[in-house]
Order: C-alpha cells, then sequence, then structure tokens
C-alpha cells in the first residue's frame, strides 16, 4: 500500500517539479520542447505505474489462492486425523 502512495505522489509532484523549468525558458520553442519532454515523463510514468499496479493485482490473486490450497490441505490432513483417532482397533 505504502508503494501505491509513493508512485501516486510522484505521478502528481512530476507536474509541479515541472513548473519552474517551463519559467525559466527564454523563449516559446524551448518551453514547448520542454513542456513535451515533461509530457513524456508523465506519460512513461503514468504506464509504470499501470504495470506495476496489474502486477499488484495478480501477485494478490495468486497469494490469495495459495493461502486457500493450504486451507483446504490442512482441513483434509485434519479430517484425516480425527477419522484415524476415532477408528476402531483391528485385532
Amino acid at each position: 500500500m505504502a508503494r501505491r502512495n509513493g508512485i501516486r505522489t510522484a505521478v502528481l509532484a512530476l507536474p509541479l517539479l515541472a513548473l519552474p523549468l517551463l519559467a525559466a525558458c527564454d523563449d516559446q520553442q524551448s518551453a514547448e520542447k520542454t513542456g513535451q519532454e515533461i509530457g513524456r515523463a508523465v506519460d512513461q510514468t503514468a504506464e509504470r505505474v499501470g504495470e506495476a499496479a496489474k502486477g499488484i493485482g495478480a501477485e494478490a490473486g495468486r497469494m490469495m489462492q495459495d493461502a486457500g490450497a493450504a486451507i483446504q490441505q490442512k482441513a483434509r490432513d485434519a479430517k484425516d486425523d480425527i477419522n484415524r483417532e476415532t477408528a476402531p482397533e483391528k485385532p
């Protein structure tokens, strides 16, 4: 969760950090070029955030499946233990 908040903060901070760069440009062409570079950086960051979110969701799904399988196995083991303990002894 902290990683997601960090990424979100970085995406939101990027345009704010770019404002001084744009203000420092002397002419219109360099301001446009800087703006385009900043736009590309924002787009790339957004793509990375989307990819990371997909990976997190997939990993969480795998972890839930693994936990479910472990619970089922423990339940089967407990049932087998109970059946062994309650089974009549063979002569």
